[in-house]
């Protein structure tokens, strides 16, 4: 990868900050040491109710159990299932021994019985409404990846493989926010509606399956895997996406986490930089060819008439859909979206996206009631660490290119989250507020 001048001063900006000795941090890399052993050994288990809220596709409950060390020291297995407007039965378990502890394996599959995604316009100008929304029944997905650790889980190798064969409920689906409201619409803005529903079926109506290879490296050097509060980490990650129905890309995702701890230890400020770029390895080819001379002569001979649409307008309508499809669409690829749980937080999932992708988010986590009691109540059993409460600020942006554009008129998210932390796992509920509005999250694990 390539940096420019605003990445360079951004990366020389955290390395420096890392070098410089503070009144207020303590920061040593260099001799650092893990807090605790990295590999638990005994059974614990957490089982708790879901409620969930995707915003434009609806809401719904469920259940949830995360169980760790049943499939070997240091594993986890998760079980979900929800109900509502996303019917999804999932288990996932990760981290299982594979004749030694420095060889792991994960393992996922999930079979959604009805669900929908939203798909945002491309670039850092797209509107804050979905442009189409899709809507799936009976798809399944699987997932696998064997991991190679060393030196206590401070340097990784991983690869991993995932398949989705999703099945489009096209009649069900939105691919045009103004595609039921054509009667009452001026002559351009049918056009305009038509000719999105259009360029939107193009692109996902023959989408049968996909895959996606993931290979990367993790360079931890931090005093501990689930809870950092000291020390560097360092993860490249190349993936690329293939199928049947969809365009080929390649995605390589570049991501430094700095940890600065307080003199007291109660404290700790985080600081990542996320940089992701994407290119196309086969384009979405699309045989249609079209005619407007044809279709309005189709047009004149159906029998089927509104008299609030003319045959001219339907006509240029998909005509531009299959330009904009060509144009924008079946050549272009996309990093890593912005939006969701991860990184700008205060926007839905796959908010923005584009072929390249920044993003730097400095979060402030201070901890209360710390100690290592175990509990072992009916539904719950493990070994409590602390509560936390953090507080954090994120920009990013995307661009077609890596150019200026990327590094200036930044999207930003600024919120809070109250954590629970585990010896194992960390509950995480974040709420987030930015130019659109505000976002709630209940996860596992940090957001960076």
């Amino acid at each position: 990868m390539r940096l420019n001048k605003q990445t360079q001063i951004c990366v020389f900006s955290l390395m420096l900050s890392l070098l410089l000795p503070g009144q207020l941090f303590s920061f040593d890399v260099w001799d650092l040491k893990r807090r605790k052993q990295q590999t638990e050994d005994e059974l614990g288990y957490f089982f708790y109710p879901l409620v969930y809220t995707v915003p434009g596709i609806g809401s719904g409950n469920g259940a949830g159990g995360t169980i760790l060390n049943l499939l070997g020291d240091g594993s986890t297995l998760n079980l979900i299932q929800i109900r509502g407007d996303y019917e999804v039965d999932a288990v996932a378990a990760t981290g299982m021994p594979v004749f030694t502890p420095r060889l792991n394996l994960a393992l996922a599959y999930a079979h959604g019985r009805k669900g929908a995604f939203s798909f945002y316009g491309r670039g850092p100008d797209s509107t804050e409404t979905p442009e189409f929304t899709l809507k799936f029944k009976d798809s399944y997905g699987y997932g696998a990846e064997l991991s190679m650790n060393f030196f206590h889980r401070q340097l990784v190798f991983y690869a991993g493989y995932a398949g989705a064969f999703p099945k489009i409920d096209l009649d069900a689906s939105d691919l045009g926010t103004n595609i039921n409201e054509l009667s009452s619409q001026s002559a351009s803005e049918q056009e305009q509606s038509i000719a999105i529903f259009y360029k939107n079926m193009l692109k996902y109506f023959d989408l049968q399956r996909l895959v996606v290879r993931r290979q990367g490296m993790l360079i931890d050097r931090t005093d501990d895997r689930i809870d950092p509060r000291n020390g560097l980490r360092l993860q490249y990650e190349h993936w690329d996406t293939v199928g049947i129905g969809i365009t080929d890309t390649v995605v390589d995702d570049y991501s430094l986490t700095a940890y600065f701890p307080s003199k007291s230890k109660s404290s700790v400020l985080v600081a990542n930089l996320f940089h992701s770029g994407s290119r196309v390895i086969n384009p979405l080819e699309s045989s249609v060819k079209f005619d407007r001379a044809e279709c309005i002569e189709g047009l004149k001979k159906s029998e089927k008439k509104n008299n609030w649409i003319s045959d001219d307008t339907i006509c240029k309508g998909i005509e531009k859909g299959v330009q904009d499809f060509q144009k924008t669409e079946a050549g272009n690829s996309n990093a890593t979206a912005l939006g969701g749980t991860q990184r700008l937080r205060s926007y839905p999932v796959g908010r923005f996206h584009d072929s390249y992708a920044f993003f730097f988010g400095l979060e402030s986590r201070f901890y209360f009631m710390e100690s290592s009691t175990p509990f072992n109540w009916i539904i719950e059993k493990g070994v409590f660490q602390a509560f936390q409460i953090a507080f954090f600020h994120e920009i990013g942006q995307v661009s077609p290119k890596n150019d200026s554009n990327l590094y200036r008129d930044f999207k930003s998210s600024t919120g809070m989250g109250l954590r629970i932390v585990f010896s194992s796992v960390v509950l995480r509920a974040d709420v987030a507020s930015g130019s659109e509005g505000s976002e709630q999250t209940v996860f596992i694990g940090y957001g960076f």
